[in-house]
């Protein structure tokens, strides 16, 4: 049973949530860390209020409780967060699900994620820049819910907003740290804070970060072992203020990652081994992510005006093996072997918002905005599948085939070039918000707020055989509107409605015949109830909502009847519910338990014909390949056979929890901090499809150990980590491939690592 009865022990108590403790952090105020949880201040509307007093299920957590449970990235949220998963797709960005909505369309330079990622208030639009390491961050928040009225974009799964540690005017302050352990994992990390004038400060942080591959790769050019990363990241700010009412901000940050192959098995790949793959195709790849960012935010007295823009840049590029086996597997399983020598992205974004929020502690509390964005980007796919009497053919990356009939089908018999685009794209938004909060009474609160958004995406495309120039637009007003009673001075019932609106975009399908050339905009009515609730002199916190989400036009993948003519499609209707349930326990002697637990369901309520690419390709494969009449008629036949009405959404397991047990002990020659976390998620489907032999993604079940010592005296410290304690190898994503050979591919979690760590900060 392995951990089962571990898991079961852990959910019979109180599920409960990680939330900030480090006094010094953003939004954390400690009374007395040992006795009384601390007070949380949370951005999730843009002003400062109190966790216990903002009607929005969040989870919160300072830098000192993410390195704690090892959340060294947004892909380390995984199973930690209520209602949320993460998973990690190898070649393609990473997908992040909050009570069922995500980012399905990885392979589509034009779909949207569902969850907004902020950064210091500043939208992140680009889903590359998502897993960035988190450098010396103050508070990361985690809203969980429609965000159509004051966040980002507009999203309607949630979002995660970041925090990071500004400089300080009043001191010079100083920190490095190293880190070695299991599989040559390196960290190394530095941060400078230096006061230049009283009115002007800097801070400089740096992080290098690497490991070997853990994945065993005999076949693979050059190397054995696959899945390496070599990560810098860096940020510099600065803290500007002239005068007494205006504050200026100017950041920026540069992300690299190298990786030396994608970390991923092909769930019919015979090699032996959990972490293994037959694969022998180089799949390098490269991650990059630059943004330059400035906020000014001046008092006007009652009020604060706030102006922020910013330039981003994100890049990736990777070679992919489309069926990750080696040749004579490929050829044997699919009868080619399918390359993808280049695939790129490269976006450029601006954006700017302003707004103006009154101060806290009226009778009113408000705020007025205006957003906007324009993202330029560009896609290369270039992919070739040679059959036994090609393999080893040369060829050059040639994209003058796409669009040109005649020179793609010469290529297709010289080498077997199967798929070649080139996309560019533009993306323009606007918005325009208001929210206010109406305090009747010193005990009952009224909350109401609108969003007018326009979206409109344009692309020139030249896919294959055809050219053409694809348009998505879109205009909604989003809001929300909610209403909070106060029970007693620590005790809050909250009741809310809230929509929101995930962007469309266009396909690579110039000629499909079902899938549309353009998808149109995901939207979400949600229904909330909770409440918060601190008791026993502050040392327990419980926190707790149900919600339900009605969705409409819910965006996934599916094939067209026509080979090669796939893409993003809607479904009309479905939905997910839920119950979520929040705790931070104090107990004696420098004890702390913080946990959470989930449970959710969804369901499909449209009929809706789809055409899984995994069975696509099995048609295509036992009919003699794309475009004879027999395999088209299959298609069709199995299109209009197909039926999602009432499947489960992807991505929403029927229950998850996790708890992390903590210590402080006093010693007589320093201080122990020592926790224990572990997380279970139940099994649950990958997509929409449910089919049991490609979405099938069984329980996960993990524990990590943290270690952290401070002497009475010197400023340095030590740390011992060990993540996965138990060595699990549970798989962590299964993935479909919606194009190439329609291929499925498992990622599993990291093997267990043990960590060594010294520091030094003053």
């Amino acid at each position: 049973m392995r951990a089962a009865a571990s898991v079961m022990a852990l959910a019979q108590l109180v599920p409960a949530v990680a939330h900030a403790e480090d006094a010094g952090a953003a939004g954390a105020e400690a009374p007395s860390a040992s006795t009384q949880l601390e007070t949380i201040t949370v951005t999730a509307q843009k002003t400062k209020t109190g966790l216990q007093k903002t009607p929005i299920a969040i989870t919160a957590m300072s830098g000192d409780q993410l390195a704690k449970i090892d959340i060294r990235s947004a892909i380390d949220l995984d199973r930690h967060i209520p209602g949320m998963t993460v998973s990690d797709s190898g070649a393609f960005p990473v997908n992040i699900t909050i009570r069922g909505v995500g980012y399905d369309g990885l392979q589509n330079l034009s779909a949207q994620p569902g969850v907004a990622y902020v950064e210091n208030g500043v939208y992140i639009a680009s889903p590359i820049a998502v897993v960035s390491s988190y450098l010396d961050v103050g508070q990361l928040e985690v809203l969980r819910g429609p965000q159509g009225t004051v966040n980002g974009q507009n999203a309607d799964g949630g979002a995660i907003n970041v925090t990071t540690n500004m400089p300080k005017l009043d001191a010079f302050h100083m920190g490095v740290e190293g880190s070695y352990g299991s599989y040559n994992y390196q960290r190394e990390n530095g941060m400078v804070n230096l006061p230049l004038t009283k009115n002007l400060a800097f801070r400089a942080t740096v992080q290098h970060e690497a490991h070997d591959g853990w994945y065993y790769a005999p076949n693979y050019p050059g190397n054995d072992h696959i899945g390496s990363q070599n990560a810098w990241t860096a940020r510099g700010t600065f803290l500007w203020t002239p005068t007494d009412r205006l504050t200026v901000t100017v950041w920026g940050e540069l992300y690299s990652n190298d990786i030396n192959g994608v970390g991923a098995r092909n769930m019919i790949d015979p090699i032996a081994g959990v972490r293994a793959t037959s694969n022998d195709y180089a799949t390098p790849e490269q991650t990059r992510s630059r943004i330059a960012a400035a906020t000014a935010a001046y008092d006007l007295g009652g009020a604060t005006a706030k102006f922020s823009t910013s330039y981003q840049y994100a890049f990736i590029n990777n070679r992919n093996s489309a069926d990750s086996l080696s040749t004579a597997q490929a050829l044997e399983y699919y009868g080619v072997k399918d390359n993808i020598p280049e695939h790129s992205w490269g976006l450029n974004t601006v954006n700017e918002e302003f707004n103006v929020a009154s101060k806290p502690g009226g009778r009113f509390d408000w705020i007025v905005g205006l957003f906007y964005q324009h993202t330029s980007g560009n896609e290369n796919v270039f992919e070739t599948q040679q059959g036994s009497s090609l393999i080893g053919t040369p060829y050059t990356i040639d994209y003058s085939a796409a669009g040109n009939p005649a020179l793609y089908l010469a290529q297709q018999a010289a080498y077997g070039l199967s798929f070649a685009s080139v996309s560019n794209a533009h993306r323009n938004s606007a918005a325009g918000y208001g929210q206010l909060t109406w305090h009747i009474t010193d005990k009952l609160r009224l909350t109401g707020g609108l969003r007018y958004s326009w979206d409109k995406y344009t692309a020139h495309t030249a896919a294959n055989f055809n050219i053409a120039d694809l348009k998505s637009e879109f205009r909604k007003v989003t809001g929300k509107a909610s209403v909070e009673y106060d029970v007693a001075p620590h005790s809050t019932l909250y009741a809310s409605f809230s929509t929101g609106v995930k962007p469309g975009g266009a396909n690579l399908n110039t000629s499909s015949t079902q899938i549309p050339q353009s998808f149109t905009h995901e939207f979400v009515r949600a229904y909330e109830i909770g409440s918060k609730n601190e008791f026993f002199d502050r040392k327990l916190r419980l926190n707790v909502s149900a919600f339900y989400n009605d969705y409409r036009n819910y965006q996934t993948d599916s094939e067209d009847p026509l080979p090669y003519q796939g893409g993003q499609t809607n479904i009309p209707k479905s939905k997910v519910y839920g119950l979520e349930t929040e705790v931070s326990l104090i107990l004696p002697q420098g004890w702390r338990i913080d946990a959470n637990a989930t449970a959710m369901g969804s369901r499909v309520d449209s009929h809706m014909h789809m055409l899984d690419a995994y069975s696509a390709q099995a048609i295509n494969r036992a009919t003699g390949g794309p475009y004879g009449t027999g395999n088209v008629d299959a298609r069709y036949a199995a299109y209009f056979a197909s039926d999602v009405y009432g499947n489960q959404l992807g991505r929403v397991p029927n229950f998850s929890t996790a708890m992390t047990i903590s210590k402080s002990t006093d010693l007589p020659f320093g201080k122990l901090d020592a926790a224990v976390d572990a997380n279970y998620r139940s099994p649950y489907w990958e997509r929409v499809y449910n089919n049991p032999a490609t979405d099938r993604v069984g329980s996960q079940f993990m524990m990590n150990l943290n270690l952290h010592f401070q002497p009475k005296r010197g400023p340095w410290y030590l740390e011992l980590q060990v993540t996965n304690l138990t060595d699990s190898s549970d798989i962590a994503t299964r993935f479909a491939e919606n194009f190439g050979v329609g291929g499925v591919f498992d990622v599993y979690v990291p093997p267990r690592q043990v960590i060594g760590r010294v520091g030094v900060k003053f």
